[in-house]
């Protein structure tokens, strides 16, 4: 993979806080060479993201990578998925609750996810929007294919490449959230989805919510298997059919946080 980080900018929409772990890893990206918009004010995420997306390209970045301000990684995961030359790939990450539920969606038939040192790109159904990279060829056709219009465009312009979407049949519809909804439209544009198991990520709440937590278990592991069960008809995990087992080595995977800055980026 080409080390030039120049074509990459990292967007990170968040109302009024960055947390300390997320900003470490924030300005470690920086010290690489990455450019990071920090964008204030997100308070409807889907806007933020049309507006962000809309710029990005605008300045003519090729590479587009979404961090939530909220979710800790270790930066150097952001170059671990870019080498795959993928269009769209992501991390997963558990939502804030104990058990791990995931925070994307996998494909019919999926029985199992083997995350960490036995991990690996798995195709999935919809990711989130947490930690996703994406390239410009994604936005590019869903917004001709797709037939978007350019919102705004005197004042603040913004193409809606998030924007949510109702899916289903007369009788039975799901809401698709944005970043749900923008992998639906990927996917009808003829994109894969990727997610790559074997980088940790850490959701934070109360606690640092990650893989090892199915289990009620503060310790983590270098790998960890779970066995998903059935998700439920719309995509969304179902907590109740989970079941996993840890690798036997604990991990010794760790940031070291910071205080977050609130200066820099572009505005949401």
């Amino acid at each position: 993979m080409d080390n030039d980080r120049s074509g990459c900018v990292v967007l990170v929409p968040t109302r009024d806080h960055i947390e300390p772990g997320c900003e470490y890893g924030l300005r470690r990206l920086e010290q690489l060479g990455y450019e990071v918009w920090r964008a204030f004010g997100a308070s409807a995420i889907d806007q933020a993201r049309n507006r962000l997306a809309t710029a990005a390209l605008s300045k003519g970045f090729t590479e587009l990578m979404w961090i939530d301000s909220d979710v800790q990684f270790d930066p150097e995961s952001v170059d671990i998925l870019r080498s795959h030359q993928l269009p769209m790939v992501c991390g997963i990450y558990g939502q804030k609750r104990p058990g791990f539920a995931q925070t994307c969606s996998f494909l019919p038939g999926t029985e199992e996810i083997r995350f960490g040192k036995h991990g690996g790109l798995m195709e999935i159904r919809h990711a989130a929007g947490g930690f996703l990279f994406t390239r410009d060829e994604v936005y590019l056709k869903i917004f001709d294919q797709e037939n978007l219009p350019i919102c705004s465009e005197k004042t603040s312009p913004r193409i809606p490449f998030f924007m949510p979407m109702i899916l289903g049949a007369s009788d039975d519809h799901w809401y698709l959230g944005e970043d749900f909804a923008f992998s639906e439209r990927a996917r009808r544009c003829g994109f894969s989805i990727y997610a790559d198991t074997t980088i940790r990520l850490e959701h934070i709440g109360r606690y640092n919510f990650s893989w090892d937590d199915l289990m009620h278990s503060r310790e983590r592991h270098v790998g960890y298997t779970i066995n998903i069960g059935d998700d439920r008809e719309d995509g969304s995990p179902n907590p109740d059919e989970r079941s996993g087992s840890p690798d036997p080595d604990p991990a010794t995977w760790s940031v070291e946080p910071t205080e977050p800055r609130r200066n820099g980026g572009a505005g949401a």
